[in-house]
C-alpha cells in the first residue's frame, strides 16, 4: 500500500532563515525572504519526486508479484525497463536540486549534503530491491526445474 507523504511530511510558507549568512553573499532580508521561499519550492519538490519513488516501487512489487504468478517475461522485462528508467529520472532531478542548493542563490550546503545522502540510501535500497528480485527469480527457477 502507497503511504501518503503529504501525512508524513509538509512544508510551511515560514522558514527560518539558518543557514550561515557569512558564507552567503546575500545580504538583504528581501533576498533572504526570497531565497527561503525559492528553497521552500525545491524542497517540495524534492517530496513530489520521493512520491514518484515511492509509486514505482509499488508498481514495481506488483508487477514482479503478477510475473511471479503468470511468468509473463516480456511484461516483466518492460516494467523493469520503465522504472529504471524513472528512477533515473528521479536521481538526476535530485542532482540538479543538489547542485542548486549548493550555488549562491540558495546557499544551502546542509541540504544539499541532506539531499546527496538520501540519494545514497535510494541507491543502496534500489541495489537490495533488485538483488533480492534476482534472488527470488533464480529461487523460482531452480524449484521449477
Amino acid at each position: 500500500m502507497m503511504e501518503d507523504f503529504e501525512k508524513k511530511v509538509s512544508i510551511t510558507e515560514k522558514m527560518e532563515s539558518d543557514f550561515d549568512e557569512a558564507a552567503c553573499s546575500s545580504s538583504s532580508s528581501s533576498s533572504t525572504t526570497t531565497s527561503a521561499s525559492k528553497t521552500v519550492h525545491l524542497l517540495r519538490s524534492f517530496l513530489a519526486i520521493q512520491e514518484r519513488r515511492a509509486q514505482a516501487y509499488s508498481k514495481l512489487k506488483s508487477g514482479f508479484a503478477e510475473y511471479m504468478v503468470s511468468g509473463g517475461e516480456l511484461a516483466y522485462q518492460q516494467l523493469c525497463s520503465e522504472i529504471t528508467q524513472e528512477f533515473n529520472d528521479c536521481s538526476k532531478q535530485v542532482l540538479e536540486m543538489e547542485s542548486l542548493f549548493m550555488n549562491p542563490d540558495y546557499c544551502r550546503i546542509d541540504l544539499a549534503q541532506l539531499l546527496r545522502a538520501i540519494q545514497t540510501q535510494e541507491k543502496q535500497k534500489l541495489q537490495l530491491v533488485w538483488l533480492c528480485s534476482s534472488c527470488l527469480l533464480i529461487r523460482n527457477a531452480l524449484f521449477n526445474n
